[in-house]
C-alpha cells in the first residue's frame, strides 16, 4: 500500500510539471491577481486536513479519503484560476490533476472491496 501511496505523490508532485509541458498556459500566474490572499488561504485551509490525516493514517491500508481531499484542492484550484486567469489555461492542468486524483480515489476503494 506504501508504493501506491508513493506513487500518488509522484502523480501530484510531477505531474504539474508535464501537463505545464504539454498544455501550452502561458506566463500569468495567481500571484498576479488580486485574490492571491484568498487563494492561499483556500489552499491552506484545505491541505490542513491532508497534513492531519497523513500524519496519522496506517499507511499499510487504503485511505480512499487522502486522494478525495487531494482532488478537493485541485478542483479549488483550478476554479480559481478558471475564474481569475481563464487565457492562461492553467486551470486544464489542475482540473486533470483532480480527474487524477478522483480515480486514485476510485481505486483505493476497490483495494478496499476487494480485501475486506
Amino acid at each position: 500500500m506504501e508504493g501506491l501511496y508513493s506513487f500518488i505523490i509522484l502523480v501530484i508532485c510531477v505531474g504539474p510539471w508535464v501537463l505545464s509541458k504539454i498544455i501550452d498556459v502561458g506566463e500569468e500566474e495567481m500571484r498576479d491577481t488580486p485574490v492571491y490572499k484568498w487563494y492561499l488561504l483556500g489552499s491552506w485551509a484545505l491541505l490542513l486536513p491532508i497534513l492531519i490525516l497523513v500524519w496519522t493514517m496506517d499507511r499499510s491500508r487504503p485511505y480512499p479519503i487522502l486522494p478525495f481531499l487531494l482532488s478537493g484542492i485541485f478542483c479549488f484550484r483550478g476554479y480559481m484560476e478558471w475564474k481569475y486567469i481563464r487565457e492562461t489555461r492553467r486551470h486544464q492542468v489542475s482540473i486533470l490533476l483532480a480527474a487524477a486524483s478522483l480515480c486514485f480515489t476510485g481505486l483505493m476503494i476497490l483495494i478496499l472491496l476487494l480485501k475486506y
